[in-house]
């Protein structure tokens, strides 16, 4: 019994050696683990995420920007087109248009207002003067505008060459209405092309019905009684 002792209390003083050894030895800290590869796939995940919304979110489609469109409305074939014009600068630094193509009315053989008989015939000349910057050469024209054209051609040419500043005598054949009243008719300069100038000239005319005749009634003559 005093050896079973002896042998617990031997034991008793070899633990306490180990102990007090063992207390003397520093404890290993757990390692620390490195947050970067925790945040790197943290931050794929996140991204996965958000690709996966953007690719579940339906595309807008974008509108295309309105485009003007613009419909050329078709014009009016012209009747009568005026002659070509130049611009020129007047002392002072005024712009002035100065006509290429220009007549000035200076006279007619038929004043205005003149009476004919129904269908009476007649010739018409109007003397005219080129107050334009160009030479009127044998191709210009008057031509019929408007109103009664009297039964004349509608284009009378000219025939030789106006200078600026010559005048020149137009004669047009015409023919008065057979139906009395007031006519007018309208002509105008043009050139080979047929521009019309700005100008028009034009003439009027009265047409009368002579009066009738009635033979005025004689007075029975008397017979003598026997």
């Amino acid at each position: 019994m005093a050896t079973i002792r002896k042998t617990f209390g031997v034991l008793a003083v070899v633990s306490l050696f180990w102990l007090a050894s063992c207390s003397g030895l520093k404890a290993t800290p757990a390692p620390t683990q490195d947050p970067n590869p925790i945040r790197t796939e943290a931050a794929a995940t996140v991204l996965a995420q958000v690709s996966q919304t953007l690719a579940a979110k339906p595309t807008d489609t974008p509108f295309p920007s309105p485009t003007a469109t613009f419909t050329l409305m078709p014009t009016a074939t012209e009747t009568a087109t005026l002659a070509p014009v130049v611009t020129t600068t007047l002392p002072g630094g005024t712009p002035a248009i100065v006509y290429k193509n220009l007549a000035q009315f200076v006279s007619q053989s038929i004043a205005d207002d003149t009476i004919f008989k129904p269908g009476e015939t007649f010739t018409m000349t109007w003397r005219l003067k080129n107050v334009g910057t160009s030479t009127w050469t044998v191709g210009y024209m008057l031509r019929y505008f408007s109103g009664e054209a009297f039964g004349a051609p509608k284009e009378v040419l000219l025939g030789r060459e106006v200078l600026p500043g010559e005048e020149v005598d137009i004669s047009i054949p015409m023919k008065a209405p057979i139906v009395a009243g007031g006519y007018v008719t309208s002509w105008v300069m043009a050139d080979e092309k047929r521009g019309n100038f700005k100008e028009a000239v034009f003439l009027k005319i009265t047409v009368v019905a002579p009066p009738t005749n009635t033979p005025t009634p004689r007075p029975p003559t008397p017979t003598a009684t026997p």
